[in-house]
């Protein structure tokens, strides 16, 4: 018998969609970029000349949708929620609302001692360990990122001086369950990385037919042995600019 992850239903029709709590904005920003970091986007909003939208809202206060223009285009910006359903629920709302292109950046865990903090890692494909992108795609182990898009954000991020780190992520919606049998697993999977949220952010893309893109900056280290912070968020407001500008570079480019 299958299990209800494997029960998908293509009907682009649901019971409750998008559009009824959020509907299509006129002039809503077609590009969108968000984070997981409020430290991160204070920092870049200090100084700029940006205005709140909408909400999206929440039942502890909404998240706001800032509007900026650069180089006379108008761009979105917010912060997503932690955690695939969250993330997901925040995406809808943005897509209902118009966006079209929407790129993403967020800290992640490493599993290669080999790549130090705030270095800067492209996901290829995410392992599907959540449950949000099995209603958004038929059931498989793997959601891929198009080989355009990873091509296109590895060279925006490269021209900007990064050195950029490409491969698999694992999504788990389960932070305390990341055991190390389960890490040997994912590491023979070919993941360099693990996070909460890529693969039920692209599947949620992927469904709607809105351009996605993404890229990871580093921090703490999971070893079968032990967890180290690596100082886990310091600094974040150090590197806000940079991150900020390699996110918008990219999402021009897309």
């Amino acid at each position: 018998m299958n299990t209800l992850l494997e029960q998908f239903d293509p009907s682009p029709q649901a019971i409750l969609e998008p559009h009824m709590v959020a509907p299509p904005m006129e002039d809503f920003p077609a590009k969108v970029l968000t984070c997981y970091s409020k430290k991160l986007i204070e920092r870049v909003l200090e100084g700029r000349n940006a205005e709140i939208i909408c909400r999206l809202d929440t039942e502890d206060g909404g998240v706001p949708v800032y509007g900026f223009e650069e180089e006379g285009v108008r761009y979105g910006l917010y912060m997503s929620r932690v955690g695939a359903a969250a993330c997901a629920i925040n995406l809808e709302e943005v897509i209902s609302r118009g966006a079209k292109t929407i790129m993403m950046f967020g800290s992640c865990g490493v599993l290669a001692e080999d790549i130090p903090k705030w270095g800067i890692i492209v996901p290829t494909a995410a392992l599907r360990d959540e449950g949000v992108s099995y209603h958004y795609l038929p059931a498989s182990h793997e959601v891929e990122f198009p080989q355009e898009t990873v091509e296109v954000i590895s060279r925006s991020l490269q021209q900007n001086g990064e050195k950029v780190r490409c491969g698999k992520v694992w999504t788990t919606d389960a932070i305390y369950r990341e055991t190390a049998e389960k890490m040997r697993w994912r590491k023979e999977q070919g993941c360099i990385a693990v996070d909460m949220e890529c693969a039920s952010a692209l599947a949620v893309c992927r469904f709607r037919n809105v351009r996605f893109g993404q890229f990871f900056y580093t921090e703490d280290l999971l070893t079968e042995e032990a967890w180290d912070s690596r100082g886990l968020s310091g600094g974040v407001k150090e590197q806000a600019q940079r991150l900020f500008s390699l996110a918008l570079g990219c999402l021009k480019e897309l």
